[in-house]
């Protein structure tokens, strides 16, 4: 359908200054609701019995899941090396750190049953019927959205959930959005953390390297934003404490180029083992196609750019202990 502009006609002034969520409640009645709609260009009639399915489907679910039969949701969480990109934090909220080049990744852990399905979907809905009419989406990304929703209603959604991280979500589109809402300020603030590396950087061989990494850093930030907002989300503001202080020793004037190389390379002794998270996250995602393969190509920079430290710390630290770098450096 094609978007139809409804502010210069004058019939619809007063959905333009409705909140999103106010279509959902008794502010408007169905009939101004189905003529707003028909304004757009949609068809009223069709989109009612899609989100009548859509919200059975739901209801039923989400009975099923608080049935005594269906029994407690469960939550296995994988043990591993902390020192490979994954811990677990202290405190109420439980988290798992995700490797990240030069720091790390925070990707929050649920702990609500899946009883919560109902809400979640309500939830999901508005953000995307939010971003629709603020103009953030296009038309052809709303409906292919809302198609997700309905995929996940139908098939996506069971007792088991959707396992990523080490933790269970409710739907792929909930582990999607927690990962790229930890993802998109944490590479911005890690692109802009080599950035003043570079600037006092005093090895031409690292310099060059971080002159194509920051580069890679920023724009993962920025592409990642951009998704998120597509999908009806919102970037934080701000970074979390843990991504700050493991990316602060990148400013550190007072640290050589080499040792901070040397302390990327010992906090990820293992690129493969360190990146593994992202390119199993990839390919456990099947129905939004576009994150899934931003995921995979992130993966793969976040690797090469692990390896090439590995493999520059090496021949430096052995050139530094035969003399042939100044030890200042």
């Amino acid at each position: 359908m094609s978007r139809k502009a409804s502010k210069n006609n004058g019939r619809f002034g007063k959905f333009d200054e409705l909140p999103a969520e106010d279509l959902l409640s008794d502010a408007c009645s169905a009939e101004q609701i189905a003529e707003y709609l028909r304004g757009l260009g949609g068809e009223p009639e069709e989109m009612d019995a899609r989100a009548r399915a859509l919200g059975a489907e739901i209801a039923r679910r989400a009975s099923l899941m608080r049935s005594p039969e269906a029994g407690p949701a469960s939550e296995k969480v994988s043990e591993r090396d902390p020192t490979q990109g994954i811990v677990e934090s202290d405190g109420k909220l439980s988290e798992h750190l995700l490797a990240s080049p030069f720091g790390q990744v925070t990707v929050s852990r649920r702990k609500e049953g899946l009883s919560e399905e109902f809400m979640k979907k309500d939830f999901e809905f508005r953000q995307l019927l939010r971003a629709y009419r603020s103009g953030i989406i296009s038309d052809q990304t709303f409906e292919s959205e809302m198609k997700n929703l309905e995929m996940g209603a139908a098939n996506g959604i069971t007792e088991a959930g959707f396992k990523a991280f080490g933790t269970t979500y409710t739907s792929e589109r909930e582990a999607v959005i927690k990962f790229l809402e930890a993802v998109a300020p944490a590479e911005t603030a890690g692109g802009e953390a080599v950035s003043q590396w570079l600037k006092t950087c005093k090895l031409d061989c690292i310099k060059g390297g971080l002159k194509m990494v920051v580069e890679r850093e920023s724009y993962h930030g920025r592409a990642f934003a951009q998704r998120l907002m597509e999908l009806g989300g919102t970037v934080p503001q701000n970074v979390s404490p843990q991504i700050r202080e493991s990316i602060d020793y990148l400013c550190d004037t007072g640290m050589s180029d080499l040792a901070k190389l040397q302390k990327s390379v010992m906090r990820y002794p293992n690129p493969e083992e360190t990146i593994r998270p992202l390119f199993e996250f990839a390919d456990l995602i099947k129905e939004d196609q576009q994150t899934k393969e931003m995921v995979k190509l992130f993966a793969q920079d976040e690797l090469s750019t692990l390896k090439w430290q590995h493999s520059l710390c090496t021949v430096l630290t052995e050139m530094q202990k035969n003399g042939q770098l100044d030890a200042a450096a």
